[in-house]
């Protein structure tokens, strides 16, 4: 089976919804900001069109090629700072340890560094998710200095977490 990697489409709306509902049933270190049976398709898919027309926001898809979403990653421009983006990315259980969080990663900053107007990628880590952060210093991440804290898991709790970031090189 292959997986590719590609911008979100409108149409993955209703596929997405689904595939961050298994996300959050499979995963601790998986959380979304906005209660995902608050989201109806349609405007999900709204918000796919939008992200993909600007210049500071992308969402990226993994799909095998039977038409299953198993992962996804985005890039997010923060409030008032237009510059800097936070990211995140998830991959199913099933569909780990094959290097297609990697694989979606080097899509994300290949975005940075020829389209967008990004200058700072930066993300928050449970220090718990020692993959994830190999993952993030191989392809250049760094710690912040004095960023440790606690945030909440999908299972309400509260862990060690920490940021990172990455300087865009244009």
């Amino acid at each position: 089976m292959e997986v590719f990697v590609r911008p979100a489409e409108r149409q993955d709306a209703i596929n997405l919804m689904q595939l961050i509902f298994q996300l959050q049933d499979e995963s601790s270190t998986f959380l979304v900001e906005q209660d995902p049976n608050q989201i109806e398709p349609d405007e999900e898919a709204d918000n796919i069109d939008i992200l993909q027309t600007t210049t500071n926001n992308i969402m990226l898809v993994a799909k095998t090629d039977q038409g299953q979403l198993v992962g996804l990653a985005s890039a997010s421009a923060l409030s008032g700072q237009p510059r800097i983006a936070e990211i995140g990315e998830a991959v199913l259980n099933d569909f780990q340890g094959h290097g297609l969080a990697q694989a979606m990663l080097a899509e994300l900053l290949d975005w940075a560094t020829t389209f967008s107007t990004v200058e700072k990628l930066v993300l928050t880590v449970q220090e718990k998710n020692t993959i994830a952060i190999h993952i993030y210093e191989k392809l250049g991440f760094e710690f912040v200095a004095g960023s440790e804290t606690k945030i909440l898991n999908s299972d309400h709790e509260r862990v060690p977490a920490f940021d990172m970031a990455l300087l865009v090189v244009k």
